[in-house]
C-alpha cells in the first residue's frame, strides 16, 4: 500500500475530484493548506496579459480582507510587476491505494493539474505499513475496499 499526497492549485480541485472518481478512486481526503515551493511564494506569469498573476494576487488579497471588491478596475496589477506573497493557498489531497493503482492515480493527478507554470504542485508517494478500519477492525487490503 502507498499513500499519495498531492498539493495542487485551488482552481483544479473540482476537476481533480471528478477525474479521480471517474477512475474509481473513492477514498480521498482534501484539506486547505498554505505553503510555498521553489518559487518562494512569488507569483509571476509567462502569460503576456498577466492574468494568472493578477487573478491569484487579487483573490488572495480578497481572502485576507484587504480588498472588498476584486472586480474593481483599480486592482488591475501591471504585468511587469512580480509579487512576493510568502505563502500561497493550495489544496492537499491524500489517498491510500494498492501499489498497482498508484501509477494511474498519479498520471490522472498530473494530467489535470499540469499547466506548465510555476506552482502546479507536488506529489509525494509514501509507503503505508498498515491500514485499520476502526468500525470493523479489518486490516490491510481488506480495510481499503
Amino acid at each position: 500500500m502507498k499513500e499519495i499526497i498531492a498539493i495542487i492549485r485551488n482552481e483544479c480541485l473540482e476537476l481533480t475530484k471528478k477525474s479521480l472518481d471517474a477512475i474509481g478512486v473513492k477514498g480521498v481526503t482534501f484539506t486547505s493548506v498554505i505553503g510555498r515551493g521553489k518559487q518562494g511564494g512569488t507569483i509571476c506569469s509567462p502569460d503576456p496579459e498577466g492574468t494568472l498573476r493578477r487573478d491569484v494576487c487579487v483573490h488572495i488579497m480578497h481572502q485576507r480582507g484587504l480588498i472588498d471588491n476584486p472586480e474593481d478596475p483599480k486592482y488591475h496589477i501591471p504585468v511587469e510587476k512580480e509579487f512576493e506573497l510568502g505563502f500561497l493557498p493550495k489544496k492537499m489531497l491524500m489517498i491510500v491505494a494498492e501499489d498497482t493503482e498508484v501509477p494511474l492515480i498519479v498520471r490522472t493527478i498530473i494530467q489535470i493539474n499540469k499547466s506548465e507554470h510555476q506552482g502546479d504542485g507536488r506529489i509525494f508517494i509514501c509507503p503505508i505499513a498498515d491500514d485499520i478500519r476502526i468500525r470493523t477492525g479489518e486490516r490491510g487490503t481488506k480495510a481499503l475496499l
